[in-house]
């Protein structure tokens, strides 16, 4: 068959070659067109500088591309679906040039083993990493503005994530399914963590939210299986419905005072038998009266115990006495001792 690359108004709309490393320095166009190399053979490919954009299901089911090399003089946006279905994809040479990542534009690359994303990448779409079943680490970086629902869902092997410290907000669903991840610092810049976030991650242990979070969404860490503590920072005001539903190994949550609604069983509903109870650690006697009204209403009173770690009003009031009788002027306590002894 006799190759063919064609070229218009400087995109690239068709190629079609045999060769397994395609080569296209030498070639003049700035956008890669909606299917130009769906179905082709290449292994490898080489694109030329001043290549600014790839257009959707661009290599969609390409299943022998391993390798694509990016230019680095400009940044490059991907459309949606760009490399989805090709599973045997290792890497992108250059992505942190990438500056946009389209809905599912990496879904189902299940031998996709690590991409470096750059400080200039704004948006990840919705599933863009979904069941990219090789990928082991990632770094989201500050600048991302958006990131789409389930964005890295049913990444399996994925064991840790780092977040820019500016990051303010992950998706819904972002990391559900990911079954290796065990390691996530979140920045004290995240505001919320919405609905599925964490559900099905099986082998997170701990974890502790920062003061900046104000809402743990419905089932954030539902299906947490091997999840035994977490500490919510001052600042968290409600938890959604179920979100610490089906988490076996739970023992002990941190509970902040400003914490003012929980949805329908939040810590699961039934009962547990009393050593494995959640114990629930509250700051103040107004606090555990407060949640175990609380759980009460939600559904959960069989699941948790209240525990107040925090000093008792008869303490406080005992410090209030010493500290006023501490700073009282020493004259005052002559004056009570000569009238004794009259």
């Amino acid at each position: 068959m006799k190759p063919i690359i064609r070229i218009k108004k400087w995109q690239l709309l068709r190629v079609k070659k045999k060769d397994e490393v395609l080569d296209l320095t030498e070639e003049a166009f700035v956008t890669v067109g909606k299917k130009a190399f769906r179905g082709t053979c290449q292994e490898s490919i080489v694109f030329p500088s001043g290549v600014s954009a790839i257009k959707g299901e661009a290599f969609f089911g390409c299943k022998r591309l391993k390798h694509v090399v990016l230019s680095r003089e400009n940044y490059i946006g991907l459309s949606y679906a760009v490399f989805r279905n090709c599973e045997r994809l290792h890497g992108v040479e250059n992505a942190d040039r990438i500056s946009v990542i389209g809905a599912s534009a990496f879904e189902n690359c299940s031998m996709l083993q690590t991409i470096e994303l750059g400080q200039e990448l704004r948006r990840i779409g919705e599933y863009a990493f979904r069941r990219c079943r090789s990928l082991k680490h990632i770094v989201l970086p500050s600048c991302t503005a958006a990131i789409g629902k389930g964005a890295f869902r049913d990444c399996t092997e994925l064991e840790n994530v780092e977040v820019g410290e500016r990051l303010n907000a992950f998706s819904a669903e972002m990391f559900r399914g990911c079954l290796s991840l065990k390691d996530v610092k979140l920045p004290v810049s995240m505001t919320a963590l919405p609905k599925g976030v964490f559900r099905d991650c099986t082998s997170l242990r701990d974890m502790a939210v920062p003061a900046g979070v104000r809402s743990v969404g419905k089932n954030a860490f539902r299906g947490c299986t091997r999840l035994e503590s977490l500490t919510l920072d001052r600042g968290v005001e409600w938890i959604g419905a179920h979100a610490f539903a089906d988490t076996p190994r739970l023992r002990e949550v941190y509970i902040p005072h400003t914490l003012k609604r929980l949805g329908f069983g939040a810590f699961g509903l039934g009962k547990r038998e009393e050593d494995e109870k959640i114990t629930l650690y509250v700051n103040s006697e107004y606090m555990e009266k407060r949640m175990n009204r609380l759980v009460a209403l939600c559904g959960s009173s069989g699941c948790v115990k209240v525990v107040v770690v925090g000093k008792t009003i008869e303490e406080r009031k005992r410090e209030r006495r010493r500290s006023s009788l501490d700073s009282a002027p020493a004259h005052l306590f002559d004056v009570a001792e000569e009238k004794n002894e009259e």
